[in-house]
């Protein structure tokens, strides 16, 4: 297929497109997405918009009167983010936020393709499908909550939430068990180390899903030393960091966010387009922009 003529029959998405979050100054998505659009022959842009929390609500509105055909949102707004949107489909509303908004003729959809990204991610990196698995999340905020919901409603046998304080914990289960009665829910305090222990006791992955890794001087998520030799492991953020070269050292399979990142956007650019998303060059985008900022 030619490009730009993916998915021309039903193609929109002319205009401007944006990331909403605090901070966004580290991301790689205009380079991501503007390879898409660029191969699409779609004429947009994408910028980068610095959104403190108590201005979510009127960034949104002006966005919506500015045309804007849609937009990400990343921390620290994906919960907020579903009182600023007109409509939000089944999968947002079971994960609790939106990470994609499509503008159409005033209208804003809320969407989460998080849980999509990480699905397609461990599949590429692992080789493994989700039903049937069982998973470990290390942490208990959005990003986890939206993609441990995602992977019990596809079939996960078991999620496994390690994190600091159980309360966050307890409730990603509780609506874990509300949407996917059949997948065993169990949290453990990553104070506790024979909780940890038993809870990576035949584990297929272990995501890393808190933000610890993002400075140098963030310390470890999770106690390296009671990882084993073989295991998949892998971190939402889209760069080796300290904690996956240290899995890496003690045997362990691993993977950065990378994937994850790529694969939730090129959903959101399937939304907001209609076209196929053109991974293969999403993919040189991102990975340009990673590593000219190594």
């Amino acid at each position: 297929m030619v490009a730009g003529e993916v998915g021309r029959p039903g193609i929109r998405g002319p205009g401007k497109y944006a990331l909403l979050g605090f901070p966004v100054r580290h991301s790689v998505s205009p380079q991501m997405q503007g390879a898409a659009f660029r191969w699409a022959g779609i004429p947009a842009s994408y910028e980068l918009i610095e959104v403190p929390p108590d201005q979510l609500g009127a960034v949104v509105a002006r966005l919506r009167d500015q045309a804007y055909a849609g937009w990400n949102v990343t921390v620290p707004h994906k919960e907020n983010v579903l009182n600023c949107v007109d409509e939000v489909t089944p999968e947002a509303r079971a994960a609790g936020s939106v990470n994609t908004v499509v503008n159409r003729d005033g209208i804003l959809r809320g969407h989460s393709t998080d849980g999509y990204g990480l699905e397609a991610a461990v599949r590429e990196s692992f080789g493994l499908d989700v039903p049937g698995r069982r998973f470990l999340f290390v942490g208990a905020g959005g990003a986890a909550r939206a993609t441990a919901v995602w992977f019990a409603q596809l079939g996960a046998a078991e999620v496994r939430i390690v994190n600091r304080t159980l309360g966050k914990a307890e409730r990603i289960a509780e609506r874990i068990r509300a949407v996917a009665p059949g997948c065993t829910v169990r949290c453990v305090a990553g104070a506790e180390p024979a909780g940890v222990v038993s809870a990576l006791s035949g584990v297929d992955v272990v995501i890393q899903a808190t933000s610890l890794g993002l400075h140098a001087d963030d310390p470890l998520p999770l106690d390296v030393a009671l990882l084993l030799p073989g295991m998949a492991v892998m971190d939402m953020i889209y760069r080796r960091t300290p904690f996956l070269l240290e899995a890496a050292r003690r045997g362990c399979r691993i993977a950065d966010g990378r994937g994850m990142l790529l694969h939730q956007g090129a959903r959101s650019f399937e939304l907001w387009t209609g076209c196929s998303a053109p991974v293969a060059e999403m993919r040189a985008g991102l990975e340009a922009a990673v590593a000219a900022r190594a």
